[in-house]
């Protein structure tokens, strides 16, 4: 079996088979179906993602999904397999260990689409040129799931910063993918820092497809923040790594072995190594205990923080993250459930309760800051119109240019749920609480990486508006009933306390 790409010139060789494509992807299904004749040829997709499995309609055609126990059904002298995904030769790989095909099918073709030609071509031309100093950073989730200031935050941003700080610019060019590069003209004047657009991978432009290329093609170190399909060729001597956006309580939803994805990984402690190298199929070798780069921020939040955003100063300011649950609409894939009632909000179930909880704020003089995540459809949370409850979403702290761990170095007390955010927090040792009012349906919709979660849960659990109240008020009175369990945790969740992650990433890879 040999793995041939579908050009024009071979595809008469499919002219008396039907197709089955492995791996669905409604994306490539359409560039196929706009370069080649065959929308009455694909008979099936084979893809052994559960989630992708099922019945749609597409082009006007019903087309099933299956797994690929359904082989052996399949008349293989009538039926050609077409990978179409990003990650062909993995797709090969597996296609050509299964029993049923190795020894009754001589080639398996894949589809590349406009942005894997393009980059075949690159990395072609530059495949006997050595490495340059470039570090290449991007974050946020995949292109198609877009929310402004998500492709410049989090880790891959604070170990940007760091390098910035500490002059490593002076040796590397630090090479930004972003969306928009005409965003960051504040960066214009630094010396080796460059933004280009992830868009420019398939640009029609070619001064701008020549700048993409050159540094995904050549640049040393690629680090990301979440989304890394991008990365998918890599020769062996460009090293990859994933730094991620938090190591949680929620499991994976769409797992993937990502063994042959990424060179690293970076988590907080030698338990999370265990579960990430469970849930993402790596191996020991590939986690590197460093802590998170951004982490390093809680020690040193941003100054003016309330006068940039508004916030009311009190006695005490304290922080809900609450986990989305209805993502906005082009994110409808992401939803987990909706919570039914008038706030969308856990626990607190309607405007009078919140009514109340802020009139029991304004008595101890405090503020509790509800930050919305980057996902979540804001119409689905109520109108909030109070005087010591104030709501943040993503697109105040983007126009802003600031990262929430930068602003939760200043909250004395967190309220969340499943948050990964609550696990960096933790690291400060201040009082937490966990909304756990609907932890059964979250448990059947999403999954934790724990079994018995509360235990791993290091505050207050809050079951009720009762409870919600009763935690603000002992932090509003400095009491802290947690903390014993809390500090127990922190031991077994992390393995450093400190401001040194990013310093200890960049030694881990000797950078």
């Amino acid at each position: 079996m040999k793995l041939e790409r579908l050009t024009q010139s071979n595809f008469y060789m499919l002219a008396d088979k039907e197709i089955v494509c492995y791996e669905k992807s409604e994306t490539y299904l359409r560039e196929l179906y706009d370069e080649f004749d065959v929308k009455h040829k694909v008979k099936g997709i084979i893809d052994e993602n559960r989630r992708n499995q099922g019945s749609f309609f597409f082009e006007g055609t019903k087309l099933t999904v299956m797994d690929a126990a359904c082989i052996p059904q399949i008349d293989l002298k009538k039926t050609a397999f077409l990978i179409t995904s990003d990650y062909f030769i993995e797709a090969y790989d597996k296609l050509s260990e299964m029993e049923s095909l190795k020894d009754s099918v001589d080639i398996v073709y894949y589809f590349a689409n406009k942005e894997t030609k393009y980059e075949l071509e690159y990395r072609k031309m530059y495949q006997d040129t050595s490495l340059e100093n470039i570090i290449l950073f991007r974050s946020g989730p995949h292109a198609s799931s877009y929310v402004k200031g998500m492709d410049f935050a989090d880790n891959a941003r604070a170990l940007f910063d760091y390098m910035l700080q500490n002059g490593y610019n002076e040796k590397y060019e630090l090479v930004w993918l972003v969306k928009n590069p005409n965003e960051f003209g504040r960066y214009h004047d630094i010396k080796n820092v460059k933004f280009l657009s992830y868009e420019w991978s398939v640009s029609e432009k070619k001064e701008e497809r020549d700048s993409y290329y050159h540094a995904l093609c050549l640049s040393k170190f690629i680090f990301f923040t979440d989304a890394y399909g991008f990365a998918r060729n890599c020769r062996k001597d460009q090293t990859r790594i994933q730094l991620w956006h938090g190591c949680g309580f929620k499991t994976r939803v769409n797992f993937v072995r990502c063994e042959k994805r990424y060179e690293y990984t970076t988590v907080i402690s030698d338990v999370y190594s265990k579960i990430h190298q469970d849930i993402y199929g790596l191996r020991e070798d590939q986690i590197l205990v460093t802590g998170y780069a951004k982490q390093d921020w809680l020690f040193h939040p941003v100054t003016d923080w309330k006068e940039k955003l508004g916030i009311p100063k009190a006695q005490k300011h304290i922080f809900w993250l609450p986990t989305f649950r209805t993502a906005k609409e082009q994110l409808e894939n992401l939803n987990e459930y909706e919570l039914g009632n008038q706030t969308g909000l856990p626990v607190v179930d309607t405007h009078e309760m919140l009514a109340r909880l802020d009139m029991l704020l304004k008595s101890l003089g405090a503020v509790l800051i509800l930050k919305l995540h980057p996902f979540q459809d804001r119409e689905k949370i109520g109108r909030i119109d109070m005087e010591n409850i104030i709501m943040l979403d993503n697109g105040q702290l983007a126009e802003k240019d600031i990262q929430i761990n930068q602003l939760l170095g200043h909250a004395d007390a967190l309220i969340s749920d499943y948050s990964s955010a609550a696990v960096d927090y933790m690291i400060l040792d201040r009082p937490i609480a966990f909304t756990l009012d609907d932890v059964e349906e979250y448990e059947q919709s999403r999954g934790f990486v724990f079994e018995n979660i509360e235990e791993w849960l290091p505050g207050m659990g809050l079951l009720s508006f009762e409870d919600m109240c009763c935690f603000i008020k002992e932090v509003g009175e400095d009491i802290d009933t947690t903390k014993e369990k809390r500090r127990e945790l922190i031991a077994k969740m992390h393995k450093y306390q400190d401001d040194n992650s990013c310093r200890r990433i960049v030694e881990a890879l000797r950078i």
